[in-house]
């Protein structure tokens, strides 16, 4: 393989193949059960409760919407 090649592969297709064996018999384990917000302590599971379950991306596209409604409602059209 050319090296333009290797510097195009990303992921474990980089990666030597003795890590690609060993990726391989794990079977794509992960060392804990519980993922996302279950994994969270308490104190974030409530934050995100009280902000309604929204995710950081969400809620600043949500205002981002909000904005552009309002802005658009106060343009005065001049005839």
């Amino acid at each position: 393989m050319s090296q333009q090649d290797n510097a195009r592969k990303r992921g474990l297709a980089s990666a030597s193949s003795e890590t690609r064996e060993r990726v391989a018999k794990a079977g794509g384990e992960a060392p804990h059960q519980q993922r996302g917000l279950q994994a969270a302590n308490s104190d974030t599971r409530k934050a995100v409760a009280r902000k309604g379950g929204l995710a950081r991306g969400e809620q600043r596209r949500k205002a981002k919407q909000t904005r552009g409604a309002s802005d658009e409602g106060s343009s005065s059209e001049i005839t």
